[in-house]
């Protein structure tokens, strides 16, 4: 009884490690994408947000001469904005080089402005306060 206990605990022991092992094997390892983003005129564009889609909080945002570095799992979209500018979103497979050019928005005009009056209720608020304790 005590053998087959035993030869039963190693069974189960050596498929979990087995399992737990090709875990590791089926994992895709982030890629590291680099590039440039211009805009048509081929100048270097600054302060570009570069983000994957679908995972937030993975991004970057493009230094003084419009390079990024972003760490991404292979076949993910990378999507660019900036205000003013068309968003733009590539499918990033296996490259490690995506340099992009920015198009200008053609939306040149905003529809709607609101204006809300919650900070002038805030001050008649502290005003009135101030008077009732004076």
């Amino acid at each position: 009884m005590i053998n087959t206990y035993n030869i039963m605990k190693h069974f189960l022991l050596t498929c979990l490690l087995l399992l737990g092992f090709s875990g590791f094997v089926f994992a895709q390892e982030n890629i590291v994408v680099t590039g440039i983003v211009t805009d048509t005129n081929k100048e270097p564009m600054i302060g570009v947000n570069v983000s994957v889609a679908d995972m937030p909080g993975l991004g970057a945002i493009t230094d003084i001469n419009g390079k990024y570095s972003l760490k991404t799992p292979p076949y993910h979209k990378i999507v660019f904005s900036y205000i003013g500018y068309e968003k733009l979103e590539v499918l990033v497979k296996e490259q490690r080089v995506v340099n992009v050019v920015m198009q200008e928005s053609s939306a040149t005009s905003i529809d709607e402005v609101v204006i809300t009056g919650t900070g002038i209720q805030k001050n008649l608020r502290s005003r009135g306060l101030l008077q009732m304790l004076m």
